[in-house]
């Protein structure tokens, strides 16, 4: 990643630095608590909560600039009184140290753009393209395929998938934790595959380099790595030699070409 990409591991999130910094999360789930609560499960609310670690970490690296990849709220198709009620409280406290806040729509957002602020830039689920220097960033959930435009980028940012790598030590206990997903597009066969187009080969020297983030909100579930080619069509394009997988404290894992040896092991 270039020098105006910072990966901040254990913040489950990036500091891009593209004239102004501006911090990058993804999927915070407000409302996620209710679902636990309703299994039996007692947590608190967690506007607040997020909203004063976002602010936090704000403070801690200097910006005032944030941006979203979607999935503010966990609620898919519509919004309840719960809802706007998080949703407001997690940007009025946004708004205390926050002075630019923009979101992009996750599959999770259905009925939010009437519920923000009306000083919050909202994005479709395709996204928004940052120019970084002479690099170009795409910002997207990751639930859509990119516009053309993206796939022109020189690197493609995302969340949604909520990777999870399951580990399993001497005694055969397991746990399982979040990982981040760092690699390579193979922007020839992408681009062919999607938008039909007509190829120059000379378009397409360089792949799109990719991260995918954590969730934000650490409470929320997760899939197992292993399930992420099924779940996203950009996966479906990772060079997968070059794509490598990374704890949350910034420990290198593996590669997705080495993923199945892993899971084999007993």
């Amino acid at each position: 990643m270039p020098n105006n990409v910072r990966v901040l591991f254990q913040d489950h999130a990036i500091l891009l630095n593209c004239g102004r910094k501006t911090l990058v999360v993804s999927d915070i789930h407000l409302g996620y608590e209710v679902e636990l609560i309703r299994k039996g499960v007692s947590v608190p609310h967690r506007a607040s909560v997020l909203a004063n670690e976002l602010t936090n970490l704000g403070k801690r690296l200097n910006t005032k600039s944030l941006y979203i990849l979607g999935d503010i709220k966990h609620k898919i198709a519509t919004a309840s009184n719960y809802d706007l009620f998080q949703i407001t409280q997690f940007f009025e406290k946004l708004g205390g140290w926050f002075e630019k806040v923009e979101v992009t729509l996750g599959n999770h957002d259905g009925g939010l753009k009437r519920l923000l602020p009306s000083n919050i830039s909202v994005y479709g689920s395709r996204g928004t393209i940052v120019e970084c220097n002479k690099n170009t960033i795409s910002l997207l959930h990751g639930h859509a395929f990119p516009s053309p435009e993206s796939v022109n980028s020189n690197y493609i940012i995302t969340g949604h998938g909520h990777y999870m790598i399951e580990l399993r030590d001497s005694l055969g206990l397991k746990f399982s934790e979040p990982v981040w997903i760092v690699g390579e597009i193979d922007r020839k066969e992408f681009f062919k595959k999607f938008y039909k187009s007509k190829i120059r080969k000379d378009s397409f020297e360089e792949n799109i380099r990719f991260i995918v983030l954590p969730p934000f909100n650490r409470i929320v579930g997760g899939i197992s790595v292993d399930k992420a080619v099924e779940g996203s069509g950009i996966l479906k394009y990772m060079v997968a030699e070059r794509t490598k997988l990374f704890l949350d404290d910034g420990t290198y894992l593996t590669t997705f070409s080495n993923l199945a040896k892993m899971y084999s092991i007993k």
